[in-house]
């Protein structure tokens, strides 16, 4: 795994940017779940250097508990459908990649 994540460090440029994704792969800024993605990257910068007490499971569980609890408290009920879908189509492409850009423990 660690060869991948080389690879993927040297093809996309390095992101310090606060949202949901990585480099050009990211959500808008005003995107709903922005707000739920603050504490993952966090998360992430923590385990890069080496501070992190999560494993990478905890940590992506957290960013869909996040996510859904956002779709939850939307005002309308089309919106929390239209953000349940979004939440099936970009949860497990976070989940996927995001390990290849992982730096702490792949535990939970």
């Amino acid at each position: 795994m660690q060869w991948i994540r080389r690879i993927f460090r040297r093809i996309l440029p390095h992101d310090d940017a606060i949202g949901c994704g990585y480099g050009p792969f990211k959500l808008p800024p005003d995107h709903p779940f922005t707000p739920g993605c603050t504490l993952h990257d966090y998360e992430f910068d923590e385990a890069h250097a080496g501070r992190g007490t999560k494993g990478i499971q905890q940590v992506d569980w957290e960013l869909f508990y996040r996510w859904v609890l956002i779709a939850k408290a939307q005002q309308t009920y089309a919106t929390k459908c239209a953000l349940a879908r979004e939440i099936c189509r970009y949860w497990p492409l976070a989940h996927a990649v995001g390990g290849y850009l992982w730096d702490g423990e792949d535990g939970e």
